[in-house]
């Protein structure tokens, strides 16, 4: 976590050519198990990245932290309190390494009740890269035969394939834990403040307007602040 913290600040201000790519992990919890997530993880931290993990409560409940920590190879954890729409920008990619039943299925019903749902959805919509193990819902995976949990109706098999390609159609990049997860830093599209955004956000009675660094504020946009007294806020 220290390393991770001094490598942030350090390149705080480093173009994206510079600087570590920054991996944010979501962990959740599956009913066959998370040995294959627990396991490239481990192997992550021989990446010359800079990876933190936020847990869903009901893992840390399962696990304690220090046990994660020990599974991961990581103690680089972040709370729930601490992911917000600045910290999403932050990060380069979101990374899945256990993909269960009911993420699938919270991802593909848009269920942003659920904090990770949430980090995901927003994830997405930001332009981020999110990248999933899919043994979790790959009834054809070899992890699937190790537990002995192959046997199911073809019925079955066809529902979560069909639903991987859902995840994918959204955006997802479904992997093999076999495969070598390219987290090279992409150069994403600049937001664009217009003038419509800042009237748009006097019509919601605003008085700021909080946009990510490097962000494009036309001249419009900037006039039409003044003009309506909402600031323009860069973080």
């Amino acid at each position: 976590m220290a390393k991770n913290t001094l490598q942030a600040l350090y390149l705080r201000n480093a173009s994206s050519s510079e600087r570590k790519p920054q991996i944010l992990a979501l962990l959740t919890s599956h009913m066959i198990g998370m040995e294959p997530g627990f396991s490239y993880l481990k192997k992550l931290t021989q990446k010359d990245i800079t990876l933190r993990i936020y847990a869903e409560e009901e893992m840390l409940k399962q696990f304690p932290l220090h046990e994660l920590v020990l599974r991961t190879g990581n103690d680089d954890w972040i709370s729930s309190s601490m992911v917000h729409d600045q910290l999403i920008d932050h990060f380069d990619e979101i990374f899945l390494p256990i993909l269960s039943f009911s993420l699938m299925k919270d991802l593909l019903s848009f269920n942003d009740q659920r904090p990770m749902v949430q980090i995901i959805l927003k994830g997405l919509l930001k332009g981020k890269r999110v990248t999933a193990l899919k043994a979790g819902v790959d009834p054809f995976s070899a992890y699937w035969q190790l537990k002995g949990m192959d046997k199911g109706p073809d019925i079955l098999k066809r529902k979560l394939n069909q639903q991987m390609g859902e995840l994918k159609i959204l955006g997802l990049r479904l992997i093999d834990s076999n495969d070598q997860a390219d987290f090279t830093v992409q150069q994403t599209k600049k937001t664009v403040i217009s003038g419509e955004t800042v009237r748009l956000a006097h019509l919601r009675k605003l008085d700021h307007i909080a946009v990510p660094k490097g962000a494009i504020i036309t001249p419009l946009a900037r006039d039409t602040a003044k003009e309506l007294k909402i600031e323009i806020i860069l973080h």
